[in-house]
């Protein structure tokens, strides 16, 4: 349960009902097929849920990072941001896509870990910098620039406002996980 009463599909407008419809019917979700919290939560506003969606999804598809990569970036985000509800979901999406806990676990302390490439340490260093700045120092800029083009340095930036975004929109309405938060250790 969150601050807001949950959606209901019967608020949801006859022209987007479909939202609603492909939201309870995805058995991959972590609720099993039905509608996650967070979009019980954001479907009080069913025209920005699909925005929400078609924006969530096209930087999944095409923010130019493979999906083990792509959930690191979430994943540290979830830590800078505090958000329970977003590193819960996330783990298991990390999971799914080859991270092992260790690794997983090893984005808190990323730095002093040798988990992680000189690749990922450059994104993750740049996904540090943004959560403190709008305008990242030039060194860390540089270091991603070297390593990725500019296509994926657009989704690494997008990605991380996104999730940040997302962070802020669920501790604001107190979103609970569907089931026993992970924990922050695993």
């Amino acid at each position: 349960m969150g601050r807001l009463s949950d959606a209901t599909r019967e608020q949801f407008p006859d022209d987007l009902k479909y939202v609603w419809d492909a939201l309870a019917r995805d058995e991959t979700a972590p609720s099993g097929g039905q509608v996650a919290n967070l979009f019980l939560q954001m479907g009080n506003n069913p025209a920005l849920l699909r925005g929400y969606l078609r924006l969530g999804n096209a930087l999944w598809r095409d923010c130019g990072l493979d999906v083990a990569t792509r959930e690191l970036v979430i994943l540290r985000t979830a830590i800078l941001h505090h958000s329970m509800y977003e590193w819960h979901q996330h783990v298991r999406i990390g999971r799914a896509a080859g991270l092992p806990d260790e690794k997983i676990r090893a984005l808190h302390q990323w730095r002093q870990s040798e988990l992680f490439s000189d690749e990922e340490r450059a994104i993750l260093g740049y996904v540090d910098a943004l959560s403190q700045t709008d305008h990242p120092l030039d060194d860390v800029h540089n270091e991603l620039a070297r390593r990725l083009p500019p296509a994926t340095i657009v989704g690494v930036n997008l990605l991380a406002g996104f999730y940040g975004m997302t962070a802020a929109f669920l501790g604001a309405m107190e979103v609970q996980t569907e089931e026993q938060f992970v924990g922050w250790e695993l």
